[in-house]
């Protein structure tokens, strides 16, 4: 609750105002998304115990391994103990994905710096796991989990751009309905609520909001990514109006609060 108020105290320009766009096809349903999943008394876990389908860890080079960290130094762990390995253990015992009902799962790395060395060592770590996605220059090879690069532009552009095979494919924190389309880079956004939207969470979502919202999650689709909004109210209206809207992940640190509101009749 606290960041979310300081994220409304701190949002003192207007939104941007998005055109209607034609999206063609219906994408996927809704995936539960937890925000700073480490922040959790249990990484991981926590939020599959909600039956969540999507985490987020963000990323610092230690000096010597990838640490798990909103602000650096002390860390929560490292990747691979904190993700990789039990996801590696879960799919293994699992019978190939995550949650045992054959569904995939989203790992998002934050990269919160653009330091060679945090590229080199998600590559490397990354190229260890064969139950994740692999992109090739001309296929995706589903797996069990699949990597979204998420944060610092310069550390996740350079990775993509990387020879194949590549375990990992970027977003971009920007949205513009100039955007090319999707590839197999670069496949999904992931942008801030208060760059398009201002309406706190509080009571019914105004009608202009709405609109708003779907002309983001539509244009979004039409360039054939799937969309993320952090920053977002954790408020039951707020995830009913973008579920119901195609919002492909519904962000949430409230991670009962989410899944009760899913789970609802």
């Amino acid at each position: 609750m606290r960041r979310f108020l300081l994220a409304l105290l701190c949002c003192g320009c207007s939104a941007k105002v998005l055109p209607p766009v034609d999206a063609g096809p219906t994408l996927p349903p809704v995936l539960a998304h937890a925000h700073n999943d480490y922040e959790h008394p249990r990484p991981l876990l926590d939020a599959l115990d909600q039956r969540f389908d999507s985490v987020e860890a963000d990323l610092y080079w230690s000096g010597t391994d990838l640490g798990i960290s909103h602000g650096g130094p002390p860390f929560k762990g490292t990747l691979k103990e904190l993700y990789l390995e039990p996801l590696k253990a879960l799919v293994e015992k699992n019978g190939g994905s995550v949650r045992g009902d054959g569904k995939p799962f989203f790992l998002w790395l934050d990269f919160k710096d653009s330091l060679v060395e945090s590229q080199d060592a998600v590559a490397a770590q990354l190229a260890g796991y064969p139950m994740l996605t692999r992109f090739e220059d001309d296929r995706e090879v589903p797996g069990a989990v699949t990597v979204v690069l998420t944060g610092t532009a310069a550390a996740k552009k350079a990775l993509a751009d990387r020879a194949a095979p590549r375990f990992w494919i970027r977003d971009s924190n920007n949205y513009a309905d100039t955007d090319p389309a999707s590839d197999l880079r670069w496949g999904y956004y992931a942008v801030s609520y208060w760059t398009f939207l201002s309406w706190a969470g509080d009571g019914a979502m105004p009608a202009a909001q709405k609109k708003q919202l779907k002309n983001l999650i539509d244009g979004a689709h039409a360039k054939g990514r799937k969309l993320r909004i952090y920053s977002s109210p954790d408020a039951p209206e707020y995830w009913r109006a973008a579920r119901e809207l195609g919002l492909d992940f519904l962000n949430a640190d409230d991670l009962a609060g989410l899944r009760a509101t899913l789970d609802a009749p």
